[in-house]
């Protein structure tokens, strides 16, 4: 149903959005309920989380990571059956979505809900004001090549993540020159009732 994507993605239809969001859903609220249990009466507790300003228009690093495995296929280096059927459970939620769950779950008092962009590389340009562009799309993806490699390669084929990797920094790079690159993060305070 999400042909040619790995997680959801503009050319993703409305069934795919719908299967996600309800499946974060249920995750969110057996987090909430399971966090419930670990503390007192009160208790605080405080998460991040990457979220989105939309969940029907996400702009993902992992659907850069998508176009270019779609590439892949075209060219026959990676199977497109394979890209099929493969799909990451990831979702970024909404402020929205999240309050929803809170609401619905029932068991903690929203406080704060807070939204901050970040460009993909600020983290880089605080360690290491000095790197350029190329340097900084170099570590960009290495970071997401350490997280995703594991299961990009069990899917796709050890032997494809040097070329994966190596297109998706000059995707990075060209994305960084070409358009502000941000990350949504969401820092949710909640406590207990009761």
């Amino acid at each position: 149903m999400n042909k040619g994507n790995i997680c959801i993605a503009k050319t993703s239809p409305p069934p795919v959005f719908n299967a996600y969001l309800e499946q974060f859903e249920r995750d969110f609220k057996m987090f909430l309920k399971c966090r419930t249990e670990e503390l007192v009466p009160g208790g605080r507790m405080v998460l991040t989380t990457m979220g989105s300003i939309k969940s029907d228009d996400p702009l993902c690093i992992w659907e850069v990571v998508g176009l270019i495995l779609n590439d892949m296929a075209l060219e026959g280096l990676i199977e497109a059956e394979k890209l099929d059927t493969f799909n990451l459970p990831y979702y970024a939620p909404t402020t929205e979505e999240v309050k929803k769950v809170i609401e619905i779950e029932g068991s903690f008092t929203l406080l704060k809900l807070e939204v901050f962009k970040m460009d993909w590389d600020s983290y880089i340009k605080k360690a290491n004001s000095g790197l350029d562009k190329q340097e900084r799309a170099t570590m960009i993806a290495t970071d997401i090549r350490a997280v995703g490699e594991p299961i990009l390669a069990s899917q796709f084929g050890e032997e494809n993540m040097d070329n994966l990797f190596q297109r998706f920094k000059n995707v990075v790079l060209d994305h960084m020159e070409a358009e502000k690159c941000e990350y949504v993060n969401l820092v949710i305070s909640l406590a207990k009732r009761g």
